[in-house]
C-alpha cells in the first residue's frame, strides 16, 4: 500500500504506518533486508530497499537512542546485501542507508571495520566482493589516511574479467575519490603529500593508461572510458595548477606518457568525426560525457611544453575535425533560441567569459583559448581560417561563384565541414569562434583591418540576413569587436548600431534571444570610452528602444544596460520623460501579473525598481530633472495606500528617502505620502526598517511639514506603536525613540505635545528594559528636550517631583560613544547656558566621565581606524543593530564639537557658579576636569584628535 496505492492519502498513510512499524520493531530492518535481497519480485525488493533508507533516517532523527550494537548489526546486514548479486538500483539505496550510518557514527565505531572489509574483499578477487568494496569505499569517502585507497587502485589490475557494470562502478568510485581531493578540496588548500600521492603514483598511472588503450565511442564501455578520462583530467588539472613542467617532468609517471595519450585522444576523435555515420545530433549522453572529458583534458594538456609540438602539428586537424563540428549549435541550443532565450544567452556569455558550463561546447572554448595562449601562431591561424569559412558561407548563400581568393579553405571543399555541414550553422559557428577569439585579437592592428574588411564586404548581407540564429551570433560578434570595427566617422558603424536596435525591437516578435544578444552588444559598446561620440547622437533612441522592449523582457542584462546608460550619458528631458513612463509601465504590468497569481514575476518588479532607485544618485538627473522624475514615479506612490497587495512598498520608501536626501527638501508628493506610512508600519509588524531613514529625512529636512501640529502628532502616534510594542526587539524600539530625539532637537513643540511624549516615554522606561543603550535613548528624550524646548521640559520634569531629573543625570553611565555621549553633553550644555543653577557636583562628575570616555574612544578610533576591533567578541545582536543604525542617522548633534561646547559652557557657567569651590573636596575630579579642559579636538568628521597639550609639552 505504501508504494503501490493509487490514492495519495492512502499511500502516505500506509507509508507512515510502515515506518512507524519499523521504528517499533528492531527486527524490521532484518525483514526489509531479506525482502530487498529476494529475486522473485524485483519491484518489491526496490521498495524494501527504499524503506530501509527512510527507516534508518527516522532511527537517527528519533529522540530515543539508536544503540551502537543495533547500528553495528545494521551495518553488517547492509554489507551482506552489497555482496549479493542483486540489481544496482537496490544496492544504491542500501549504500545510501549505510552512508547515513557512517555520517552518524561520530565515535568511529565501525569505520575502521568497513575499511578493513574493503581491503579484504579486494584481496578475494571475487567480483561480488569487489563490488561491495567499491560501494563501501564510496560510502566512506577518502580521508587523509589515504594509504588504504591503494587497494582501490589494485582493483584496476584484476577488473578485466569482470562485468561491464562492475567496471563502470569501479571507474566511478575512483573518479569520485580523486575529485574530492584534487578538485573539491583543492579550494581549501589540500596538503601536498596527498597531491603527490595521486600525481606521482606509478600504479595509478599504469591502471589509468591500460584502461584507455581501446578507446572507442560506441559500445557498452563508454561510461567506463568517460570516468577513466575524467580521472586523468583531474590529475593533469592538478599538475597544471600546482606545479610547473620542469619540476615534475622527471618524476611524474603521467608526464612520460602524456604525448602518447594526447595523440591517441586526438586521432580517435578525428577518426570518429570523419566517419560516415557521425552526427553531433545523434550522440547519446554517455558519448557526450566521454567526448567532453577528452576535450577538457586536451585543453589542459595543451599548456604543457612537453606536448607543444604535438598540438602544433595537429592544429589543422583539431580545428577542422574537432573544434568546428563540436562548436556548432545543436538542436537543444536552436530550441533554446526560441523557447529559453535566457539559457541561450547565458551559455553564449559563459563561452565568452569563464566556460563554467559542463558541456562539450564550453570545453571546446577552453581548448580554443588554450591554443591561443600557448601554441604560437594559433591566433592568426584560427582568425584567418574562420574568417575564410564565414566568407565561404556568405558567398555560397549569395549563390555567387566561390572566390578563388578564399585560398586555404578551397582545399576542404570535399571535407565534412564544408560538404555536409549546414551552411547556416557553419556561418553562426564561425561568427561565434571569432567572438571567442576577440580577447586576443582586438589589440592587434592587422586583425582589426581584417575584420573591418570582412564587415565592409559582407556587412550589408549580414544585416539583412533572415536566420535568427545567425543574427544572434552577429550581435555577439559586433559586441566583442566593437573596439575594432566601430567608428563615429564611419557610416557602416551607424548601420550596425541600427541593426542592434532592430534586434532589440525583435522582442515584440518574441525573438527574445536576438534582443538579449543585441543588449549584451550594446552594453559592451557603452563600456568602451572611445565610442561615446559614436553613441551620443543615438543614445536617446537606444534608450527608448531598450525601455520599449523592457515591457516584454525578463533578461537581467536588460535592466543593467538601461541603468548603465542613465549613469553614463546625459539624457534629453523629453527622452527621459518617455523612458521613465515606460519603466513605470513595466512595474504596473508586472504587478498586474503578480495580482493574478504569477508571483514569480515579482523579481522583475524588483529589477525594474533597481533602475529607478539608482536615478537619485546620478548628478545628470538629480536635482536637474527632479520634477520630471517625481511626476512620473509618483504614479507608483499610490500603491503604498494599500501596501498589503504589493511587495515593493520598501522600494517606494527607499526611493522617496533618497530623493529627499539628495534635494534637501520635501515636495508636495512626498508630504502626501508621509500620511500613508502608518499602513506600511502595520504591514511590517511595527518594525520601521527602511521607514527609519525616511522619517529621519522627513524630520531633518521637512521644516515646513513639521511646522504643522497634525504632522507632529501623526508621527508621534506612529512611533508610539513601535517603542511601546513588546513583541519587537529593543534595537527597533530604539529607532523610534531616536526619531523622537530628532523631533525634539529640531522643533519647538507645544506643551500638550511635549507632555504626551514625556509621559509615554516615562511609562515605557518603567517597564522591562534589557539593554543599556535603550536606557540611554529613553533618557535622551528629556535631554533632547533641553535643546529647543528647555523651559517646558524643565516644567514637566519639576512636576514629577524631581526624581526623574536624577535618572536623567545618571543615564550617562549608559551612553555609547559618539551620538549618545554627544547628546548628553550638548543637551545639558544647553540647559546650563540657560539655567546655570542646575549645575551640581553630580552633574559635573558625569560631564567629566562622559568626556573622558569619548576622548578615550576617539583616541582608539584614530589609532586603529577600525570600529570593529573594539567589539570583536561582543555577541549582543541588539547592541550591534543599534550601532549600525547610527551610521546613517542624520542629526545636528553629531556635527557639534562636544569638547568645544563644554569649554564654552564652562566659561559661561563659571561667571555664575564658583566651580573651584564646588570641587574643592574632590582632587581627582579637579585633575580630570583640568585634563578635559586642555583637550583640543579638530577635524571632527575624520575624528582626528590631538593629545593633551600638557602631555605634548612634557
Amino acid at each position: 500500500m505504501a508504494f503501490q496505492a493509487k490514492d495519495k492519502k492512502t499511500r502516505d498513510k500506509a507509508e507512515d504506518l510502515l515506518i512507524q512499524t519499523c521504528q517499533n520493531d528492531i527486527r524490521s530492518i532484518d525483514s526489509l533486508c531479506e525482502l530487498s535481497s529476494q529475486q522473485n519480485d524485483l519491484l518489491l525488493a526496490e521498495y524494501a530497499a527504499i524503506t530501509i533508507k527512510t527507516a534508518i533516517k527516522k532511527f537517527i532523527s528519533n529522540t530515543q537512542p539508536y544503540a551502537v550494537e543495533l547500528r553495528l548489526h545494521h551495518v553488517d546486514l547492509f554489507v551482506q546485501i552489497l555482496t549479493k548479486q542483486i540489481p544496482d538500483k537496490i544496492k544504491v539505496s542500501v549504500q545510501q542507508a549505510l552512508q547515513q550510518l557512517v555520517c552518524y557514527d561520530k565515535q568511529n565505531h565501525f569505520k575502521t571495520r568497513l575499511k578493513q572489509h574493503v581491503i579484504q574483499s579486494i584481496e578475494t578477487k571475487l567480483e561480488n566482493m569487489v563490488v561491495s568494496a567499491c560501494y563501501i569505499a564510496e560510502t566512506l569517502k577518502l580521508d587523509d589516511q589515504f594509504e588504504w585507497f591503494q587497494s582501490i587502485i589494485q582493483i584496476g589490475k584484476i577488473i578485466d574479467s569482470f562485468s561491464q557494470s562492475t567496471k563502470n562502478l569501479w571507474a566511478k568510485v575512483l573518479f569520485n575519490q580523486l575529485d574530492r581531493h584534487l578538485k573539491t578540496n583543492q579550494m581549501r588548500g589540500i596538503p601536498e603529500p596527498i597531491q603527490q600521492y595521486f600525481i606521482f603514483n606509478e600504479e595509478l598511472c599504469q591502471v589509468l593508461i591500460l584502461k584507455i588503450q581501446q578507446l572507442t565511442f560506441v559500445g557498452d564501455n563508454i561510461e567506463y572510458c568517460h570516468f577513466i578520462v575524467a580521472s586523468q583530467r583531474l590529475i593533469y588539472g592538478s599538475i597544471s595548477t600546482q606545479y610547473k613542467d620542469a619540476i615534475i617532468a622527471k618524476k611524474c609517471p603521467f608526464q612520460d606518457i602524456l604525448g602518447i595519450m594526447c595523440e591517441t585522444f586526438i586521432q580517435s576523435l578525428v577518426t570518429f568525426t570523419m566517419s560516415s555515420n557521425f552526427s553531433y545530433e545523434n550522440l547519446n549522453q554517455n558519448q557526450q560525457n566521454l567526448i567532453n572529458e577528452i576535450i577538457k583534458l586536451l585543453a589542459i594538456t595543451s599548456k604543457s611544453v612537453s606536448v607543444y609540438h604535438l598540438f602544433a602539428e595537429f592544429r589543422m586537424a583539431i580545428f577542422v575535425d574537432i573544434i568546428i563540428p563540436f562548436f556548432s549549435s545543436n538542436s537543444k541550443e536552436i530550441n533554446d533560441l526560441n523557447e529559453d532565450p535566457n539559457e541561450f544567452v547565458q551559455l553564449t556569455q559563459d563561452l565568452l567569459d569563464e566556460q563554467k558550463s559542463d558541456i562539450i561546447k564550453s570545453s571546446i572554448a577552453q581548448l580554443i583559448m588554450s591554443y591561443c595562449q600557448h601554441i604560437d601562431g594559433s591566433i592568426s591561424f584560427f582568425s584567418s581560417f574562420t574568417t575564410l569559412a564565414a566568407s565561404y558561407c556568405i558567398q555560397k548563400l549569395q549563390k555567387i561563384e566561390i572566390s578563388q581568393q578564399l585560398g586555404l579553405i578551397m582545399e576542404f571543399r570535399e571535407h565534412y565541414f564544408l560538404k555536409s555541414m549546414n551552411v547556416h550553422i557553419l556561418l553562426e559557428t564561425s561568427l561565434l569562434i571569432l567572438s571567442i577569439l576577440s580577447n586576443y585579437l582586438i589589440q592587434r592592428n592587422e586583425v582589426g583591418l581584417l575584420f573591418k574588411s570582412f564587415i565592409a564586404e559582407y556587412g550589408d548581407y549580414l544585416i539583412n540576413y533572415s536566420i535568427p540564429l545567425v543574427k544572434a551570433r552577429l550581435c555577439t560578434f559586433i559586441g566583442q569587436f566593437c573596439r575594432s570595427i566601430l567608428n563615429e566617422k564611419d557610416d557602416l558603424s551607424y548601420q550596425l548600431l541600427n541593426f542592434l536596435m532592430n534586434q532589440i525591437k525583435s522582442a515584440k516578435s518574441e525573438l527574445y534571444s536576438n534582443c538579449y544578444c543585441a543588449i549584451e552588444a550594446i552594453k559592451n559598446i557603452i563600456e568602451e570610452p572611445h565610442l561615446e561620440k559614436l553613441l551620443e547622437p543615438n543614445i536617446g533612441q537606444i534608450l527608448l528602444v531598450l525601455c520599449e522592449s523592457l515591457i516584454q523582457s525578463d533578461f537581467e542584462g536588460h535592466f543593467d544596460t538601461i541603468k548603465q546608460i542613465f549613469k553614463t550619458f546625459q539624457i534629453e528631458p523629453s527622452v527621459l520623460d518617455q523612458a521613465l513612463g515606460l519603466i513605470v509601465l513595466k512595474i504596473q504590468k508586472e504587478q498586474e501579473c503578480v495580482g493574478q497569481g504569477q508571483t514569480e514575476r515579482q523579481i522583475f518588479i524588483n529589477q525594474t525598481w533597481n533602475i529607478l532607485k539608482s536615478l537619485p544618485e546620478i548628478e545628470n538627473i538629480i536635482p536637474i530633472h527632479f520634477n520630471l522624475l517625481e511626476k512620473r514615479v509618483s504614479v507608483l506612490y499610490q500603491y503604498i495606500i494599500n501596501p498589503n497587495i504589493i511587495d515593493f512598498d520598501e522600494d517606494i520608501v527607499y526611493f522617496i528617502s533618497q530623493l529627499i536626501f539628495k534635494t534637501k527638501f520635501i515636495s508636495d508628493y512626498q508630504a502626501e505620502m508621509f500620511f500613508q506610512c502608518k499602513k506600511v508600519i502595520e504591514k511590517q509588524r511595527f518594525i520601521l526598517g527602511q521607514l527609519f531613514e525616511l522619517f529621519n529625512y522627513y524630520i531633518y529636512y521637512g521644516k515646513s511639514l513639521f511646522s504643522n501640529i497634525n504632522a507632529q502628532e501623526f508621527l508621534i502616534q506612529m512611533l508610539e506603536t513601535v517603542f511601546n510594542n513588546p513583541k519587537i526587539g529593543e534595537a527597533s524600539q530604539g529607532e523610534a525613540i531616536l526619531l523622537l530625539h530628532l523631533l525634539l532637537q529640531e522643533y519647538q513643540l507645544n506643551k500638550e505635545v511635549l507632555t504626551y511624549i514625556y509621559t509615554k516615554i516615562l511609562q515605557r522606561s518603567q517597564l522591562l528594559v534589557k539593554n543599556d543603550f535603550l536606557r540611554a535613548r529613553l533618557m535622551g528624550i528629556y535631554i533632547s528636550g533641553f535643546i529647543k524646548n528647555c523651559t517646558l521640559t524643565l516644567e514637566w520634569i519639576e512636576q514629577q517631583q524631581g526624581f526623574i531629573y536624577d535618572h536623567i543625570i545618571d543615564s550617562s553611565k549608559y551612553c555609547l560613544p559618539d551620538y549618545d555621549s554627544q547628546l548628553y553633553l550638548f543637551g545639558f550644555c544647553q540647559l546650563l547656558i540657560q539655567n546655570p543653577r542646575y549645575l551640581n557636583l553630580a552633574l559635573l562628575k558625569k560631564f567629566v566621565e562622559v568626556l573622558k570616555n569619548q576622548y578615550n574612544h576617539d583616541l582608539k578610533k584614530a589609532k586603529d581606524d577600525n570600529d570593529d576591533n573594539e567589539d570583536m567578541f561582543v555577541f549582543n545582536d541588539e547592541l550591534e543593530d543599534a550601532k549600525i543604525i547610527m551610521e546613517t542617522f542624520q542629526s545636528n548633534i553629531t556635527k557639534h564639537n562636544e569638547f568645544e561646547q563644554f569649554h564654552l559652557t564652562y566659561q559661561h557657567v563659571r561667571k555664575t557658579i564658583n566651580i573651584s569651590e564646588l570641587i574643592q573636596n574632590d582632587s581627582l575630579l579637579k585633575k580630570d576636569l583640568d585634563d578635559m579642559l586642555k583637550i583640543n579636538k579638530i577635524n571632527q568628521e575624520a575624528r582626528i584628535i590631538l593629545k593633551l597639550k600638557k602631555r605634548k609639552e612634557t
